[in-house]
């Protein structure tokens, strides 16, 4: 069996197990008052979006862990769990930045809380199933040695990429206020001047730049892993990234909604995750894949 077949397979029973741990997360979150009011009634009650939900990210996330499987560091169930702790890193931390920024407090300390008890109940799953599977059809596996290079090296044409990112990101939020699609929810009000938009544009700038630096460091250490050359490369780096973070936290912001039959919060969602974050995460891509050369 191949390794990406044993990533998928495993990432499919432990994202199952996400689902569920995310579900129990959130319910003692709301009901110790986290999350801000107006979601709570979205954030629980979801178990039977979040057991398909989870497992499909989960066998994505399978994937992906097999093939950067050499380049984490420890070994075992620790090598996982280090995985699992990346992931609440780059998906829950991050996106709760920008939640700062707009004053959601709340929703941050909702999502920090759930989120940290489910990706590492995700790392742990993957790691005993992964670490099994691959004893039982693949004793013999090879330690691929893949070139690394020094993570310092993609932080400041990282950083710089991320302006671009918050540039995009900012300019695609335009649309949404003329067209009212979407904007800031905060109180299960929708905030959608263009005012508003413009005075968060340097904080969004700000936050871009920070994660700019952190994605920049990363692409350095998984550049050998990534398909195409140079600007290219930095594209395919920069969807692959925005799949795992922005889009995945908007698949349940998105469906929770819809589930529970509120449809403008979903569309709202879809403008705010989903196309701010594929411009932003495109355009740090390209001038990522365009500014960082491999050192020697």
């Amino acid at each position: 069996m191949k390794s990406w077949k044993i990533g998928a397979i495993a990432g499919l029973i432990a994202g199952i197990v996400l689902g569920i741990v995310f579900e129990i997360s959130n319910q003692m979150a709301v009901s110790i008052g986290l999350w801000e009011p107006w979601w709570r009634p979205f954030a629980i009650n979801n178990i039977v979006v979040n057991i398909p939900l989870f497992g499909f990210w989960g066998i994505v996330l399978g994937i992906i862990y097999s093939k950067t499987y050499n380049i984490i560091p420890k070994t075992g169930i620790l090598k996982s769990l280090v995985y699992g702790l990346f992931l609440y890193f780059i998906i829950t931390i991050r996106i709760e930045t920008f939640s700062l920024a707009y004053g959601l407090y709340l929703d941050t300390a909702g999502h920090i809380f759930a989120g940290f008890f489910s990706w590492l109940s995700y790392g742990l799953v993957l790691g005993l199933l992964y670490e099994f599977l691959s004893n039982m059809y693949y004793p013999t596996k090879e330690k691929l040695k893949i070139k690394t290079y020094d993570m310092k090296g993609g932080i400041i044409p990282g950083a710089i990429a991320g302006i671009a990112d918050g540039l995009a990101s900012s300019a695609s939020i335009v649309p949404g206020h003329i067209t009212g699609y979407w904007g800031l929810p905060i109180e299960g009000q929708i905030i959608s001047t263009i005012d508003f938009w413009m005075s968060q544009v340097g904080t969004h700038i700000h936050v871009n730049l920070i994660w700019g630096a952190v994605f920049g460091a990363i692409f350095a250490k998984v550049y050998n892993l990534v398909p195409g050359k140079r600007v290219l490369k930095g594209l395919y780096y920069g969807l692959i990234m925005f799949l795992i973070t922005t889009f995945l936290v908007g698949s349940w912001c998105i469906l929770y909604p819809i589930f529970h039959n509120d449809w403008a919060i979903a569309t709202i969602h879809v403008g705010t995750f989903w196309i701010t974050g594929f411009f932003g995460f495109t355009a740090l891509g390209l001038v990522l894949g365009y500014l960082y050369k491999p050192t020697k």
